[in-house]
């Protein structure tokens, strides 16, 4: 993938911010591409929140997914659709439990360049027990 116009070379795939080991977990199991690993990164009544998710599970009907189940199957659905995917980020706002996360999304659907995305997660122990995501 090349750089995208505005973006030096040399600053493309950098993060702005230094990362927090939980966040650097979450992203690593998206960018990985395994879809068991990104639901065992929630707790078992975690809910994975995003505009997204009605558009590649209309048969569930709502906004949001519920337990690494579902959660796992949207995975999948995802990572079925896209050949890269890739998360640059931002900045983080992180608090005892929660981090704000805001990124550049690369992937292979993103061909008029990266879109910009912040997502909230809410953390139980070392699970996620809430995750909303927002797509600009």
């Amino acid at each position: 993938m090349s750089a995208g116009a505005g973006d030096p070379p040399s600053d493309r795939g950098r993060d702005r911010v230094t990362v927090p080991a939980r966040v650097e977990r979450w992203r690593q199991a998206w960018q990985g591409g395994d879809a068991r690993a990104v639901a065992a990164l929630y707790a078992s009544a975690g809910t994975h929140a995003s505009a997204v998710v009605a558009a590649q599970m209309k048969e569930i009907g709502r906004s949001h997914l519920v337990g690494p189940a579902e959660i796992e199957a949207y995975a999948a659905r995802v990572f079925a659709a896209v050949s890269e995917l890739a998360f640059e980020i931002q900045a983080i706002v992180s608090g005892e439990r929660r981090d704000v996360v805001a990124y550049l999304r690369r992937s292979s659907l993103d061909t008029a360049g990266p879109k910009p995305v912040v997502v909230i997660l809410d953390w139980e122990g070392d699970r996620l027990a809430s995750v909303r995501v927002y797509h600009f």
